[in-house]
């Protein structure tokens, strides 16, 4: 009996189990829990990509290459790095307590190399940084650089002596510190806010060093910067007697009207010294000098103009080019009549 009454509930709770089985099954049928896992499974995969992204794209920023230094927990820094984009090209500036340094540059041949991997979807973030010593280095890997030398150097001694000097043997302007050097200022490595000059830019740069650093009085030239090259001496033009002269305001004018018509019904050759004046006889040779740079020419009148007021005379583009006028456009000229010997 007893037996009987225990086979009867085994039979009734195996069968209650499977009516449970069974209708959890009838709910969710097996394509809706094959699709459900596979979400969950995408779910999961996606949230893994994104925080890897977010990872890599933090190591771009944050990353200093092997000169990151081991320092301890807590311990301050007065560096920072912003990667950042700058006229088109990748860039990372150096902040020291919060102002900006230096800004770096990469390459022409890393950026290209940049662009070619983001085309390339099997290559991952980040890994444009190539391990060869050989190959350029990128604007974080080198702000991270400097960073590092600096963090190291005032963690060893607060009293820095931040210069500024010229490497006559690279034939470029660096930045020392305790007369080590610790970055070259060129096109690559800039001031922020650059003043597109060198010189400048590097005295600059170290001034903001030493006041954030600690605080020392700015320098005022940079030690061993070469004189600037002498200028050539202004063209000289001797010529005969002089009738009369005035000043004005000279123009130029040629490639559009090279090849036409002048007023005295000769072409016009830009090339050739000759000029236009709106009364001298054709054929009078006169003298013509800038007053801005002292240079001279002579020209021949072969031509009417110009018309525009306040101008004296209008020479073609190859007397400009003498008179050093052409970016200007035009200059202020002092204009000598020059008798004329059977012209």
């Amino acid at each position: 009996m007893k037996h009987k009454i225990w086979t009867g509930l085994t039979t009734f709770l195996l069968f209650s189990s499977l009516g449970v089985v069974s209708c959890y099954a009838d709910t969710f049928p097996e394509g809706k829990i094959d699709r459900q896992n596979e979400l969950i499974d995408r779910s999961s995969e996606t949230n893994d990509n994104s925080q890897k992204a977010i990872a890599n794209r933090q190591a771009d920023v944050l990353k200093v290459g092997e000169y990151q230094l081991n320092t301890q927990e807590g311990q301050n820094t007065i560096t920072k790095i912003l990667a950042h984009e700058l006229v088109g090209r990748q860039a990372a500036t150096l902040y020291v307590r919060n102002i900006p340094v230096l800004t770096f540059l990469d390459s022409e041949e890393t950026n290209k190399k940049r662009d070619n991997q983001n085309s390339d979807s099997s290559v991952k973030v980040g890994t444009i940084q190539s391990s060869n010593s050989d190959q350029p280095k990128d604007s974080v890997w080198r702000a991270s650089v400097v960073a590092s030398r600096l963090n190291q150097l005032i963690q060893e001694s607060p009293n820095l002596d931040i210069t500024a000097k010229w490497d006559a043997d690279r034939e470029g302007y660096m930045i020392l510190v305790n007369e080590q050097k610790l970055v070259e200022i060129n096109d690559q490595t800039i001031l922020p806010d650059t003043t597109k000059n060198l010189a400048t830019d590097t005295l600059q740069a170290t001034n903001r060093l030493r006041r954030q650093v600690n605080n020392a009085p700015p320098l005022k030239e940079i030690a061993g910067k070469p004189k600037p090259k002498p200028q050539p001496e202004p063209q000289k033009v001797a010529v005969g007697r002089i009738t009369f002269q005035y000043q004005g305001w000279a123009s130029w004018y040629g490639p559009g009207f090279h090849g036409g018509l002048t007023a005295s019904g000769e072409r016009f050759n830009q090339y050739v010294m000759t000029a236009a004046h709106k009364t001298l006889p054709f054929g009078t040779k006169v003298r013509v000098t800038n007053l801005n740079n002292g240079s001279s020419v002579i020209v021949r009148i072969n031509d009417r103009g110009p018309f525009t007021p306040g101008r004296v005379i209008d020479v073609s583009s190859a007397a400009a080019r003498i008179l050093g006028m052409i970016q200007s456009g035009v200059a202020p000229v002092k204009v000598e009549v020059i008798e004329s010997r059977g012209s």
